[in-house]
């Protein structure tokens, strides 16, 4: 009777998970995405880059300007500056316009440097997002395999304490022997204990889980099965870390003609007009304008120029040795992926060819133990290693997703 009734109980227990509410990796992806502060700055980054094209257009429009200054020089006997000079006082009210003209080179590199901004912006956006993903769904990938690895050790646990119920009933029929039903109940109690601890690591995983997606939340979701497919073949050229390496030459090159820019004759025309005075008690007598246009010819400056530009270099070649080292690294990665998941794939068939034999070995040992007629220590090896086994095939379907999404991590960083 007791043996039914915990049939009856474990199945209720399996019905009150299946109507446990589920969460799938599409909602923490989505979630992460959404709640990431990174990705919040670098869309703020790409915003404010394109504000600075906008104040580089309005930097080239005319500049106007109030002044006003009033400017009083004493002088009393001997003391004061001469007024031949100073007029006794300045007083100034002028509304000033000024404009640099023949400046569209350095308008087109400010506008291009605005531009490289923005895109190497986007594109370390889409390298963190793609991270984030990879990291999201590797997270998930082990809360799952651990779910179900603690689904299945309960189920175990509840027919090991099926078993010690038969069997404690053996030993009162003096089929069995104390020391068989004790070996039993042992065996039992560590499968217990492994329950637990796979309670408390499932957990554990589940709130760094939360963590990187920024919730906040308790609440206890059964992880549905993640459908992970590779989706594609590797390629280096969508990825936007050596887009980021192409947007840095083009970055320097831009700064190089920039240097030169700097050196070259600026040109501007200026205008105002008001009341200019040295005596302010006929201020409203002396209204006028002015025009005129500046130019401003570098001459020398101790051979910055050439300092800058072999920075510029020194720059360049730096990136093209990172760029060209993870070229390298990138794909020496996909070579061995690809090995790993070869070899990972011929392990997971050997094991399941095992776990079907040691199945079918605790199946025959299950009917010779309710009829009496086995030896106990030979039930309990056949138990652990069908459990054994079972767990391997777990742990190497989990590595072989990971392999998956780190293989679309790579080919799909876009």
């Amino acid at each position: 009777m007791q043996r039914y009734l915990l049939l009856i109980a474990l199945l209720f227990q399996i019905n009150a998970v299946a109507q446990q509410k589920s969460r799938g990796l599409e909602f923490y992806l989505s979630e992460g995405q959404k709640n990431s502060p990174l990705l919040n700055d670098f869309r703020n980054q790409m915003e404010a880059a394109q504000a600075d094209s906008l104040i580089a257009r309005a930097a080239n429009k005319p500049f106007i300007e109030a002044r006003s200054q009033l400017q009083y020089f004493p002088v009393y006997g001997n003391f004061g500056y001469d007024e031949a000079i100073t007029n006794g006082g300045t007083y100034t009210a002028v509304m000033g316009v000024s404009q640099n003209i023949l400046n569209k080179r350095t308008m087109d590199n400010r506008y291009r440097a605005g531009n490289l901004k923005k895109q190497y912006a986007g594109a370390s956006s889409r390298l963190t997002s793609a991270e984030l993903n990879r990291l999201i769904t590797n997270e998930y990938i082990t809360v799952y395999t651990l779910f179900r690895d603690l689904e299945f050790n309960k189920s175990f646990l509840a027919l090991s304490e099926e078993e010690n119920y038969l069997i404690k009933d053996f030993v009162s029929g003096g089929i069995t022997r104390q020391t068989d039903y004790m070996a039993l109940l042992l065996e039992t109690q560590s499968q217990e204990i492994l329950a637990g601890e796979l309670e408390g690591q499932f957990r554990k995983e589940m709130a760094t889980l939360y963590r990187m997606c920024g919730l906040v939340d308790t609440t206890y979701y059964v992880p549905e099965e993640p459908a992970i497919i590779m989706t594609g073949i590797a390629d280096i050229s969508s990825s936007p870390v050596l887009l980021q390496y192409n947007i840095d030459s083009l970055r320097i090159e831009n700064e190089k003609v920039a240097v030169d820019i700097k050196y070259h004759p600026r040109i501007s025309w200026f205008a105002d007009a008001g009341f200019l005075t040295s005596n302010p008690w006929n201020f409203s007598n002396h209204f006028g304008y002015s025009a005129g246009l500046s130019l401003n010819v570098p001459v020398y400056d101790g051979k910055q120029k050439n300092i800058e530009k072999r920075k510029l270099v020194l720059d360049e070649n730096s990136r093209k040795f990172y760029a060209d080292n993870y070229k390298k690294q990138y794909g020496q990665k996909v070579v061995e992926l690809g090995n790993e998941m070869k070899s990972l794939n011929e392990t997971s068939a050997r094991l399941e060819k095992q776990l079907k034999l040691s199945d079918q070995l605790v199946k025959a040992l299950k009917i010779q133990l309710e009829t009496g007629n086995v030896i106990m220590t030979d039930y309990i090896n056949a138990i652990r290693n069908f459990r054994n086994i079972n767990r391997n095939i777990l742990m190497i379907n989990l590595e072989k997703l990971q392999i998956i999404n780190e293989m679309n991590h790579l080919q799909t960083q876009q």
